[in-house]
């Protein structure tokens, strides 16, 4: 097994620390440290151009007693003083700072959009916080001794960071809709009855694999698409149609319903 050398970036080194009152649970502070790690890779490979090479990894230098601290360090870029003179910690600790000042209400906009699966590793972040009233979580950026960005992240703080990540969660499950024009319909099941809202669902292939229920615009466009079997001598379900739709998605896909 070969072992190769892993250079780090300067002296810059991320101390995290947990002033916890009570014990931590084991898959909380796990949970915690993994999701610093992947937030941290994904700002840097997101940050970076595509042609940059990226060795985003956060590694552990030390792990001391007392409160919970935990010394992080990154493997160096050639590249990055070019992009950031205070080096890839400190960018990243900037915008970490960013985004949970906006999480918790301090901030009116985020330092950028935020995804379904980064809101829950902001969660995870917090975790250990959050469940212990009394305990503070320090993000601490030092030049080798000397400190050049630190926040901290109460209890109170955390929970509402948590909150609010609980109500964006919900924002983006919510439906939204999507105009799709001139698309090819076929009718998967018809109840063929005006009066009704329910039982006619159809495939637009184009959109979905799956049946979607249909709900029409109007009962004139309703009692159209019914009768052109009769009109054109075919079974309804051997016909095809090119339809206007409005497609309620959610997190981008279509939202399925009962009929």
């Amino acid at each position: 097994m070969a072992i190769s050398a892993i250079h780090v970036e300067s002296n810059d080194r991320l101390e995290i620390t947990i002033n916890n009152t009570r014990p931590v649970a084991l898959t909380d502070l796990t949970l915690s440290l993994l999701s610093v790690g992947h937030q941290f890779e994904k700002f840097i490979e997101t940050e970076l151009r595509a042609d940059v090479p990226v060795a985003s990894e956060l590694l552990v230098k030390e792990v001391r007693s007392g409160s919970i601290v935990f010394e992080l360090v990154a493997q160096a870029l050639p590249l990055i003083p070019l992009f950031w003179q205070g080096g890839a910690l400190l960018e990243w600790a900037n915008y970490a700072k960013d985004t949970i000042h906006w999480l918790s209400g301090k901030l009116a906009q985020p330092p950028r959009n935020l995804t379904k699966n980064d809101l829950k590793q902001w969660h995870s972040i917090l975790e250990p916080v959050a469940k212990d009233q009394g305990s503070q979580l320090n993000f601490t950026v030092a030049d080798g001794g000397t400190v050049i960005n630190q926040f901290f992240v109460n209890s109170a703080e955390a929970n509402a960071a948590q909150n609010r990540i609980k109500r964006e969660l919900g924002l983006l499950e919510e439906p939204s809709d999507s105009i799709h024009t001139k698309r090819v319909m076929t009718w998967y099941q018809a109840k063929f009855d005006n009066d009704s809202q329910t039982g006619n669902k159809a495939l637009i292939e184009s959109i979905s694999p799956r049946p979607l229920r249909v709900v029409f615009d109007n009962n004139a466009v309703k009692s159209q698409m019914f009768e052109q079997g009769i009109k054109f001598s075919k079974p309804w379900h051997r016909l095809a149609y090119i339809v206007d739709v409005q497609v309620q998605t959610i997190n981008g896909q279509p939202r399925l319903q009962p009929s």
